[in-house]
């Protein structure tokens, strides 16, 4: 039978090979950093998701899921952003069911789970695709 504690820590392991790609130049939209970029809002939340989750303070998260998934549906799809809407998607949807189903938030803290769009919950989390792994990148 498998421990749910080793469940959480084989999701951290896929989580965090996400996040060495996330913002790798090869899939990143140009222009993405800079304010003016339709595209700059999604990656502040997805960033912002992330160092959420590395210092651990699971209760905002929630929120910031909510934002980076709205703000993914409101971006046009263009041929250049596809990959990385792709990938946050599936990023997104990893940690939001990393906090539900490992029960992250204390229970004064669970209402917070209303935020996480039921989109992100529908989609079953898929291990990070294989043509985006460069031998020797990270």
């Amino acid at each position: 039978m498998r421990n749910e504690r080793e469940g959480a820590k084989e999701a951290r392991r896929e989580i965090r090979r996400y996040q060495e790609h996330i913002n790798s130049p090869r899939l990143c939209p140009d222009q993405c950093y800079r304010m003016a970029s339709p595209t700059y809002a999604l990656v502040c939340h997805v960033n912002h998701v992330t160092g959420l989750f590395l210092s651990k303070n699971y209760y905002v998260i929630p929120i910031f899921l909510q934002r980076a998934h709205a703000t993914l549906l409101e971006l046009k799809a263009e041929l250049v952003s596809e990959p990385y809407r792709k990938l946050i998607e599936q990023y997104l949807s990893h940690i939001a069911h990393f906090i539900v189903d490992f029960q992250c938030l204390a229970e004064d803290e669970r209402q917070a789970v209303q935020y996480i769009p039921p989109a992100l919950l529908a989609l079953m989390p898929e291990t990070l695709p294989e043509d985006l792994l460069m031998e020797g990148e990270f």
